[in-house]
């Protein structure tokens, strides 16, 4: 499947600041090759380690000073007022030097999450409807807090994502694993279930310009369970993800954090028998159960979504409040170009 990149007036200087500004939002520095992968426009890996090198080592030259064969230079971006720093191979805003020890931090706060969730995955693996399941909200490379819960992102079969998220909230009820207010660290938070039949999420994207946060939690799921090669199928559904991120490519399930194969089609095959024609049910008494506070928005926009194909409950969905803060940082930077 083809795809057109996204015409942008955005120069990669411009592209690599708003990357660098986005990722500061959560408190994360980045390396180069991050930033190569993050950024909106297409270029080589090369040319942006050179615009860095520029950005942050060299003396910032003033308006009309005059280079080689007596072109003018334009007043160096970022650097003259020391807007982006780099230490240790990473890149951050001035004045947060402390981002790249946070990140080492949650490194290993990441590690034991992923334990849990690959745990958890190898008992999903029971339900014979689950063909994917990944853990999300990783916005970078292995930056999950220490006390912040695990969302896992699952596909299902075609007409059976309200039992198999039926059968996943059981699971965790029964190991007292569900978040409750005040008791979130290291909890299973299952709030998005797709089905196969619906992988393409481009719709879900908030309206009115480009929903950063989305591209950059899409572009960060780590699949820790795959059937039926789901998680290449479900890249190629939104290939329309590299109109905005150009160079990056899609990842590939962690030998160590992998949950195992899935069970043979015949045990699929006996348990639907059992329970395959209760879907529709099961779905009414859900949405009967559930809160009011995510009854009172649901199917009204993209942060609650119920239907047969789509489960996604998120009640707390802070990415309109993420793209006003972004703005507002890009903007700061960009103002000394």
């Amino acid at each position: 499947m083809e795809f057109e990149e996204i015409k942008t007036d955005k120069n990669t200087v411009e592209a690599i600041a708003e990357a660098i500004a986005f990722f500061d939002l959560f408190s994360y520095p980045l390396t180069g090759f991050e930033i190569w992968k993050y950024i909106s426009v297409k270029c080589g890996l090369s040319e942006v380690m050179e615009i860095l090198e520029d950005i942050t080592k060299k003396p910032p030259l003033q308006g009309g000073q005059v280079e080689k064969r007596g072109q003018e230079i334009p007043p160096a971006p970022f650097n003259e007022r020391g807007q982006i720093e780099e230490k240790n191979g990473f890149y951050f805003l001035t004045g947060r030097e402390e981002v790249i020890k946070e990140r080492m931090a949650r490194y290993n706060y990441t590690d034991k999450k992923f334990k849990r969730a690959v745990l958890i995955a190898k008992i999903f693996k029971f339900i014979p409807w689950v063909k994917m399941i990944a853990v999300g909200n990783i916005i970078g490379a292995h930056n999950l807090k220490r006390g912040g819960d695990i969302d896992l992102f699952i596909i299902t079969e075609a007409r059976r994502v309200w039992l198999t998220r039926f059968f996943c909230v059981l699971a965790t009820k029964i190991l007292g694993l569900r978040p409750k207010p005040g008791e979130m660290q290291d909890k299973i938070c299952l709030s998005f279930f797709i089905s196969e039949e619906a992988m393409d999420l481009e719709s879900l994207m908030i309206p009115g310009g480009q929903d950063t946060y989305f591209i950059y939690w899409l572009a960060g799921l780590a699949p820790i369970y795959d059937r039926d090669d789901i998680y290449n199928k479900f890249i190629e559904a939104n290939i329309w993800l590299k109109n905005y991120l150009p160079n990056w490519e899609r990842g590939e399930v962690n030998y160590r954090r992998n949950a195992g194969k899935g069970f043979p089609r015949f045990y699929r095959d006996v348990v639907d028998m059992f329970f395959g024609g209760l879907e529709r049910k099961i779905k009414e008494i859900q949405l009967e159960i559930m809160p009011r506070q995510i009854k009172d928005i649901m199917n009204m926009d993209s942060r609650v979504v119920a239907s047969d194909k789509i489960i996604k409950l998120h009640v707390n969905d802070r990415r309109e409040e993420y793209k006003i803060k972004l703005k507002a940082k890009s903007e700061k930077l960009k103002a000394v170009l």
